[in-house]
């Protein structure tokens, strides 16, 4: 027994190859365990910040909508419900987490009841309302106080009908997210609450972007709060933000974190927008106590680790103290925090390299501990045992080149790992980068090579100015080198470069100044992204306000300032600058016989054609309608001429092309000299619509510049337009009457009515003087309503006193001709004066229907078709065509006054005359000669058969008084007189 305790009894050779095995075990085990665990917890990092990210990236895309959604009210005005809706569906569409955009409209309480008065005549059934403070949140009708905010526009209204009509003022919580946003200008979330559209208790949020008034300054808290007439908004339930994002990305499903998103200033059970309650796992990380306290810290936008005690059952990989990651960053003028919790998870699935090293080295240390035990014990057998321990050496030897190999696979897996993140940065939208002390580049990532079609080598080891000339001699290039001399943060440094492909685009840059522990700096840091999409709308929209939208040429605020640069230019130089006005001739009979579409198209082509008229250096702007501005520069080498303008009139003469057909469009110019006066720049346009209205009156088709007597005629065509639109209320109209007398019987047969304004202090004003004005205004379309109803009650009165038979004759002005309903309106004055139709002729000039000969040839039979005589006025100075009098029904011609006043001067005349007349008669029709004022003259009509005469041989147009007394006496032409 003895002997036996002895040989059993462990070495002291023995105990120290074992003790040196288990503790070569030991060390190798724990290394190997240290490389599995920061691999765990590398991925853990990573795909916490995944989640991070993409949530993130969510709400500042919630952000982006709000301010395009804004933009709309900011660049276009106020939008209607249409426009509205189109423009926030597809963006619903887009972003699911989104429940529904709204409009709050800012109403004073005065503005209240007419405002809803005016919304439920239009929206029967809609009635405004609000949250009842005391009520549990029941809607009751909205209460008096002085400032209320209306949900007016919401989309989609389907399940969203209960905040309709809302009044989100008594609601303090989203009323303070308000005022933040008017304070500020930006886009501000407001605190959780329970949306109005919500039966249940989930819980929402709303993004919310003041709205402007148009022009109004607001650069201050106080502009913006005086100028705010309401807020977009954009309404997310809170949940589904985060798993929608979440599901987009393609990240919800991870069996192994849990994650948690608190918004607010503190992480509290009722700030959780995402996640199991606090409750249901280990205690979450406990962030700085409000934002500025992160910002304090340094931990905005950054991941913040915390150790939190896990509980008894938390097996491997985390051990007690596991890390609770938590990322806090701002969106929407709120602090939000995003906790993730790496879950428990079985031993052997993560740790089978740690697992392995630990039993191959207790086995080998058992194993030497044994090997260097039998020597000791068994010396006299050691050449029998050599060859043995060799083989088992071996074996050790293999088992350890296997723990080598395994270690070795660890490595690599290390590796892939880090490059599969580099190749996740690489792909991402940003890129990362550092700096030295020296503020030269030491590394950028693939990203922003490949954005921006740039090289590597021209940049590694260069500063961001060595690449961009311009920051060193511009203003925001010289501040921001300051700034990082001064080794200080900066954010949403813009600028641009041109790629090895010729294209220039935009790039954003963020960064922070690097320390070491002493404090020392060694360089920067930061990221960046590509935002030339973002720099070509902002562009965009930039042009869209300067420019007209069907012509691409600038409108009047662009004009303004153009304008502006002209004057400086001038009064510099002394060189003179001239201001053309043109406006298209006869461009409203384009839009009423082929519609808008040719109209457009011509506006083009006339907008084309200025521009080829013009220098380059010119300015040609669309002002409004038919209606362009041209601004011409003297330069001491090219002096301004008529020419110019002629040149202009040449190009607008050429043929256009519309709807198939060849359309001819002539063009009245007005020009204004600027010639270093003084003069304002407005009025120079002022001048050059006073001279093309001057060009208008002299017969369109021609240029007039201003002169200062033209202002005076500017200014009594105001005051007669102004007194002319309330003349007919006045009754300030009165008709005269001059007779037509049948020159077989020298009797009266009929009368001509003729307008006559009788203006209370210019007296009575003739026909010339304002009728040119009513049908340029349209306001010849009442006043001849007024005309032909006042004349057929006159004759039917006249005829009612047994004083006819006669014929009254009344002008057709080109406006009413073209009405729609002309037909109608005459036949309802004939049925409410009782006159007969034959009893009226109506008067019509041939350029009336020359333009659409088949609509006038339908209108005219439509007209005839009531029973009405119809005459062509003022035949042979207008369009005159046989083939036309065949089509149309006329019964009456009658010559112009110019061709009977030659009578006896000319024998051209007076052969029209004669041939007029043969016409006439050879058509069938009756001939009427208008302006007799001698008997020479009436004897030359009477005896080449001339039917009947108006003149002032026989009186001059008559009050009715006058006429009616003519009618009483008899008064006709002497036989000696008719029949001489």
């Amino acid at each position: 027994m003895p002997h036996r305790s002895k040989r059993s009894a462990l070495s002291a050779a023995a105990a120290l190859t074992l003790g040196a095995g288990l503790a070569v075990t030991a060390l190798l085990c724990a290394a190997v365990g240290a490389l599995e665990f920061d691999k765990l917890e590398l991925s853990f990092q990573q795909r916490a910040n995944l989640r991070v990210a993409a949530i993130r990236r969510g709400l500042d895309d919630a952000v982006e909508v709000l301010t395009i959604t804004n933009d709309l009210f900011r660049t276009f005005g106020e939008p209607s419900r249409e426009q509205f809706r189109a423009f926030t569906l597809p963006l619903l569409r887009r972003y699911p987490f989104i429940q529904a955009f709204n409009y709050h409209r800012v109403l004073s309480d005065a503005e209240l009841a007419p405002y809803q008065a005016e919304l439920a005549r239009r929206l029967p059934g809609y009635q405004m309302r609000e949250k009842a403070q005391g009520d549990h949140g029941a809607l009751v009708p909205v209460r008096s106080r002085p400032l209320h905010i209306i949900v007016d526009y919401l989309e989609p209204y389907q399940g969203n009908e209960a905040a309709f009509g809302l009044d989100l003022a008594p609601n303090r919580p989203l009323l303070g997210a308000i005022e933040q946003a008017v304070a500020s200008g930006q886009v501000t979330a407001s605190p959780l609450l329970r949306l109005a559209q919500e039966r249940g208790g989930r819980q929402g949020f709303v993004l919310l972007m003041p709205v402007f008034r148009a022009g109004a300054p607001s650069a201050t808290p106080a502009q913006r709060r005086a100028a705010w007439v309401g807020n977009t908004g954009a309404v997310i339930r809170s949940t589904d933000l985060v798993h929608k994002i979440l599901l987009g990305a393609d990240l919800l499903d991870d069996a192994e974190l849990r994650l948690r998103v608190y918004t607010g200033d503190e992480v509290q059970p009722d700030n959780l927008v995402y996640g199991p309650p606090a409750g249901a796992a280990p205690a979450p990380a406990t962030p700085p106590a409000n934002a500025a306290q992160a910002h304090a810290a340094g931990v905005e936008g950054r991941t913040v680790q915390t150790s939190t005690p896990a509980p008894a059952a938390w097996p491997w990989p985390w051990p007690a103290g596991a890390a609770v990651f938590t990322r806090t960053f701002n969106a929407a003028g709120k602090p939000w925090h995003v906790q993730v919790t790496p879950l428990p998870q079985p031993f052997l699935a993560e740790h089978l390299g740690s697992g392995a090293t630990l039993l191959g080295g207790l086995l080998f240390s058992a194993l030497t501990a044994a090997f260097v035990q039998s020597l000791t014990q068994r010396r006299r057998r050691v050449e029998g045992l050599v060859e043995a321990r060799t083989h088992d050496l071996q074996l050790s030897n293999e088992k350890l080149n296997q723990d080598v190999a395994a270690r070795k696979a660890t490595e690599l897996a290390l590796q892939h790992s880090e490059h599969r993140f580099r190749r996740l940065l690489a792909l991402s939208s940003d890129w990362y980068w550092e700096q030295d002390s020296a503020f030269r580049f030491t590394h950028i990532t693939d990203g922003f090579f490949d954005k921006g079609h740039l090289p590597r080598e021209r940049f590694l080891g260069l500063t961001r100015w060595d690449n961009n000339a311009e920051m060193r001699g511009a203003k925001w290039g010289r501040e921001h080198i300051a700034r990082l001399e001064a080794h200080l943060p900066f954010n949403d440094l813009e600028y641009s470069l041109v790629g090895l492909d010729g294209v220039a685009r935009w790039f954003s840059t963020n960064g922070e100044p690097v320390f070491d522990a002493d404090g020392v700096f060694q360089g920067y840091r930061g990221t960046g992204s590509e935002i030339t999409a973002r720099k070509q709308s902002e562009q965009r929209i930039q042009h869209i306000a300067h420019h007209d939208v069907l012509t691409g040429l600038p409108n009047r605020v662009l004009l303004q300032d153009r304008l502006g640069q002209a004057v400086a230019y001038a009064n510099r130089s002394g060189h003179p600058l001239w201001v053309m006005l043109i406006d298209l001739d006869r461009f409203k009979f384009v839009n009423d016989s082929l519609g808008h579409k040719a109209g457009d198209l011509l506006l083009k082509t006339v907008a084309s054609r200025l521009q080829d008229s013009v220098r380059e250096s010119d300015t040609v702007a669309r002002l409004s309608g038919d209606e362009f501005v041209a601004i011409l520069t003297e330069y001491p080498d090219e002096a301004l001429t008529p020419e110019v303008s002629a040149r202009i009139m040449r190009a607008m003469a050429q043929p256009v092309q519309l709807e198939g057909k060849e359309f001819f469009v002539t063009c009245s110019i007005g020009v204004a000299i600027y010639q270093a006066d003084g003069t304002p720049a407005q009025h120079l346009i002022e001048h050059a619509d006073i001279a093309m209205y001057c060009a208008k009156k002299q017969g369109r088709n021609n240029t007039q510049f201003y002169r200062p007597a033209m202002n005076e005629e500017a200014l009594e065509r105001l005051r007669i337009e102004g007194a002319l639109r309330n003349a007919l209320e006045r009754d300030e109209f009165v008709l005269h009457y001059q007779p037509q007398v049948d020159l077989d019987s020298g009797r009266i047969v009929g009368m001509e009515a003729l307008i006559r304004w009788r203006h209370p202090e210019l007296g009575m004003v003739q026909p010339d003087r304002f009728i040119g004005l009513a049908e340029e205004t349209g306001l010849i379309v009442p006043i001849g309503a007024w005309v032909l109803a006042s004349a057929c009650a006159q004759t039917q009165a006249w005829l009612a006193a047994g004083l006819g038979p006669l014929r009254v004759a009344v002008n057709l002005s080109a406006r009413q001709f073209n009405e729609p309903k002309l037909p109608a309106a005459i036949a309802a004055v004939l049925a409410s004066s009782g006159l007969a139709p034959d009893c009226l002729e109506l008067e019509l000039t041939e350029s009336l229907f020359m333009s659409d000969v088949t609509l006038a040839v339908e209108l005219l039979h439509q007209l005839k078709g009531l029973g009405l005589t119809l005459s062509i006025d003022d035949f042979g100075t207008g369009y005159s065509s046989l083939s036309y009098l065949r089509q149309f029904p006329i019964d009456v011609l009658k010559i112009d006054r110019s061709f009977v006043s030659d009578i006896g001067a000319s024998g051209d005349e007076a052969a029209i005359v004669v041939s007029i007349i043969a016409l006439a008669h050879n058509l069938k029709l009756r001939v009427v000669a208008e302006g007799v004022e001698t008997a020479r003259q009436l004897d030359y009509l009477w005896r080449n058969g001339c039917d009947q005469m108006q003149g002032f041989h026989f009186s001059p147009p008559v009050p009715a008084a006058v006429f009616e007394q003519m009618l009483k006496d008899g008064k006709h032409l002497a036989p000696s007189t008719a029949f001489a």
